[in-house]
């Protein structure tokens, strides 16, 4: 099902995937909770705070904030879909963790087919130099950039994870997979997403060199870096990317950052609460309206956060980035298993430094760019290894 509408959230319009997952995964999820009884889901440490974090913000946003009873009854309908949603998803990172050359494939075509899609169909606008966004869940610029970013980084960690398990026919798809997510995002004009593809990328490089040690490998990074320019170069011109890059500033991000720094949520402890409008703030109101800035929220995971939330949901928050991290450091995995998941974590750090603003709601954009990252970096590390996988797959339906 996973597969399914993974393909269907890169190809399809947004009525299309949201109902796949509300008619088809929703109630299969909870005829397995149903089934499997007292089951790894609930003893899991980070769903159990990803689940805590959910039931703060449904209680804490009828606190505060003293808006329209509507919005806070919104916010508890997101963070139970939330809550649901990623138990899906823990769910389905065993089938990873158990089939990972198959969804390491998978994911490499999911970057490919979305990024060539968001190309073709945006051929027009591109050539034009304005900025191009794909199908379904990529269609806006900056998420749709990102998405692509995550998919290709976790296709390539499943797919190079291990020496003399790649052939030909497979390096070809991570080849044409990279050169389109490159042109794609550079095409986007998204500058953080681009920023941290190449950091990522020129880090990937560097791993793969130090991993495989043998020439054609920094023949194959070379033939692609050839293809992302050569594919640059062909639709807009390298020149004129990086004036157009240069000319947009900073997007206001600095300004949006300062005013949500400067006026502080009502409570420093509970946040103004999730169903607020940020618009409704006071740092809305007293500081980006005067400078002509109709701002939807802060563009900065942590600070949107802090504002919604507070710094009780900013610390639970936090725990879901530092679960991953410490599941890297202390799994017996090689060393550079362990940096490549770490780069992932980075790159949820970094895709989510200048855009998005809260992991708890509706199907959204964050569920892939945010949640894939965390979700599979946890579960990868924590559970990856045959014995383990095997016997959770292996238990009964009462979860003995």
């Amino acid at each position: 099902m996973f597969a399914i509408w993974l393909l269907l959230a890169v190809l399809t319009p947004e009525e299309v995937y949201r109902t796949f997952f509300h008619v088809l995964i929703y109630p299969l999820t909870i005829c397995l909770l149903a089934r499997m009884g007292k089951s790894i889901v609930w003893k899991d440490p980070f769903v159990r705070l990803f689940l805590l974090f959910c039931g703060y913000m449904a209680v804490a946003t009828w606190l505060v904030g003293g808006e329209a009873a509507e919005k806070d009854a919104q916010a508890v309908r997101w963070a139970f879909e939330a809550a649901l949603g990623m138990v899906a998803f823990f769910m389905w990172m065993f089938s990873v963790a158990r089939r990972g050359r198959f969804w390491g494939l998978w994911f490499l075509s999911l970057a490919f087919i979305g990024a060539f899609a968001g190309l073709v169909f945006s051929f027009p606008e591109a050539i034009h130099g304005a900025r191009i966004g794909g199908l379904g869940v990529m269609g806006h610029p900056i998420q749709g950039a990102s998405i692509a970013t995550i998919f290709l980084a976790t296709g390539l960690f499943l797919t190079f994870r291990e020496r003399g398990t790649v052939n030909p026919s497979v390096i070809l798809l991570a080849i044409m997979a990279a050169v389109s997510v490159c042109t794609f995002v550079s095409l986007s004009q998204s500058r953080a997403p681009l920023i941290a593809l190449m950091v990522y990328l020129l880090f990937l490089a560097v791993l793969l060199s130090c991993q495989y040690r043998r020439p054609v490998t920094i023949f194959l990074l070379f033939l692609a870096a050839t293809g992302v320019v050569v594919s640059i170069q062909w639709f807009i011109g390298l020149d004129r990317l990086l004036d157009q890059l240069s000319s947009r500033g900073m997007s206001y991000r600095f300004e949006i950052w300062v005013a949500y720094l400067s006026y502080l949520p009502e409570s420093l402890l509970l946040g103004n609460g999730a169903g607020l409008d940020f618009r409704l703030t006071d740092a809305a109101r007293l500081h980006l309206e005067p400078l002509g800035l109709n701002i939807a929220h802060p563009h900065n995971i942590w600070l949107g956060a802090f504002v919604q939330t507070g710094l009780i949901g900013v610390l639970m928050q936090a725990g879901l980035v530092v679960l991953p991290v410490f599941a890297v450091v202390s799994s017996p995995m090689p060393l550079t298993g362990k940096f490549h998941l770490l780069a992932i974590l980075g790159l949820f750090l970094l895709l989510t430094f200048s855009d998005e603003y809260t992991l708890l709601i509706s199907l959204h954009p964050v569920w892939f760019l945010g949640w894939i990252p965390l979700v599979f970096v946890w579960t990868w590390s924590r559970y990856k290894t045959e014995e383990r996988v095997g016997a959770i797959y292996s238990r009964d339906p009462g979860g003995n």
